[in-house]
């Protein structure tokens, strides 16, 4: 686990409603932009926007950890690997030990296609090196997040504050970034690793009940 600790004032903490009803695709644009690769410097080049978003501060859509399309409701029982419940996982398990997504199940690929892919663990924490990157908190059309921009390169994106959707609901919408990498977390299938921040850090782990596969968080693509 990687943490990197970001030093700002609470007055910039401008977010609001860390649990509302909202729609699994969400970008919140008034005019469209076009997706880019954005050169950090980095070993892969990172999407300027959201998978599912038109506009760079748009949250995009939000999909459970290996399936490729929104749905209304994200639980056990509507996941696309699951019988039902945790303990019956038919994919992505004990029983096969595949531990990175398949590009089938990559909702990057699937919806881009090309050489988009959700990114590895070891990208994300890549991304958060201070040696290779500086992470800023900001908003952007009023829409809080962290621009994150390449020391190499002088390049930028920016991560808006998206939530994740559980169950029926959006939960953490302006409190907590949360972005799904490809990579399984192997002590415990249930969960895969994951970029989660708030306006004070920013860390790569396996999170807590919001990092359970069938949730449904947005995805930032590299290729």
């Amino acid at each position: 686990m990687k943490k990197i600790l970001i030093i700002t004032l609470a007055a910039m903490f401008l977010g609001t409603a860390g649990y509302a009803k909202s729609k699994a695709t969400e970008d919140n644009s008034r005019s469209e932009d076009i997706v880019e690769a954005v050169d950090l410097g980095l070993s892969v080049r990172w999407a300027n926007m959201n998978v599912g978003a038109t506009k760079i501060s748009g949250y995009g859509t939000y999909f459970a950890w290996g399936e490729t399309a929104p749905k209304d409701y994200y639980s056990w029982n509507t996941y696309a690997w699951s019988k039902g419940d945790s303990q019956f996982l038919t994919k992505y398990s004990t029983t096969d030990r595949r531990t990175q997504l398949a590009p089938v199940d990559d909702a990057a690929q699937a919806n881009w296609g090309g050489k988009w892919r959700m990114p590895t663990v070891e990208e994300f924490e890549e991304l958060m090196d201070p040696a290779k990157c500086k992470w800023e908190w900001t908003s952007r059309d009023g829409v809080n997040g962290y621009k994150v921009t390449g020391k190499k390169t002088g390049n930028s994106i920016f991560l808006p504050i998206t939530g994740c959707r559980f169950y029926g609901e959006t939960q953490f919408r302006g409190i907590k970034g949360i972005y799904w990498s490809s990579t399984l977390y192997t002590t415990n299938v249930n969960k895969a690793w994951c970029l989660e921040f708030n306006f004070q850090d920013v860390n790569v782990h396996y999170g807590d009940l919001s990092s359970n596969r069938f949730s449904g968080r947005c995805i930032r693509a590299v290729r």
